[in-house]
């Protein structure tokens, strides 16, 4: 009877194993309803989740997805300033490159806050600018981990800014260094 027992068992657990890899059992540690796209190696630094119905960019080398519906992006880029900086003086050197490019710069000081991103420590910052005659809106969010900045950026033109927030929120909350 024991091994009766022993043998369905196994027969079941076996059952079970094969229908997870034919149903393409999900990763536990990607959340539901999101995909990870982080690119190439990276994924030894951090993991970046976006909805399943994002397009990824992972493909490109870019560790970001763009929502089905327009081409609002997020995107994780990462720097090396080869010194320790805070995250005031970053922005600051970001901004001034920001001002050569954009005709119109406008930072949302009232949206620049403190965060986190992945359990550390984190800024916030929102601006916009026109580039090409085409406003467009970005949320940048910057942590620091082992002499490394990691730049969370949301881009969506001015019109559509507001329509991803929340989900922006969820992938900023989704975040994990590795």
């Amino acid at each position: 009877m024991k091994k009766i027992l022993v043998k369905s068992l196994a027969a079941l657990l076996l059952l079970t194993l094969t229908l997870c890899a034919l149903a393409g059992c999900k990763d536990s540690a990607v959340p539901d309803g999101m995909q990870e796209v982080t690119a190439g190696n990276y994924g030894e630094l951090y993991h970046l989740y976006v909805p399943e119905t994002w397009i990824s960019q992972a493909s490109t080398g870019v560790s970001g997805a763009r929502a089905n519906t327009d081409n609002s992006n997020v995107a994780v880029t990462l720097s090396f300033p080869g010194e320790e900086l805070t995250f005031e003086a970053y922005w600051n050197a970001c901004c001034a490159q920001y001002e050569k490019v954009y005709t119109d710069l406008q930072v949302d000081a009232e949206k620049c806050v403190d965060t986190t991103l992945g359990g550390k420590n984190a800024r916030q910052y929102v601006f916009s600018g026109t580039l090409d005659g085409v406003q467009y809106k970005y949320l940048q969010i910057f942590a620091a981990k082992d002499n490394t900045i990691y730049t969370l950026t949301y881009t969506a033109t001015a019109e559509r800014f507001d329509t991803h927030l929340e989900t922006v929120e969820s992938i900023r909350a989704a975040f994990v260094f590795a």
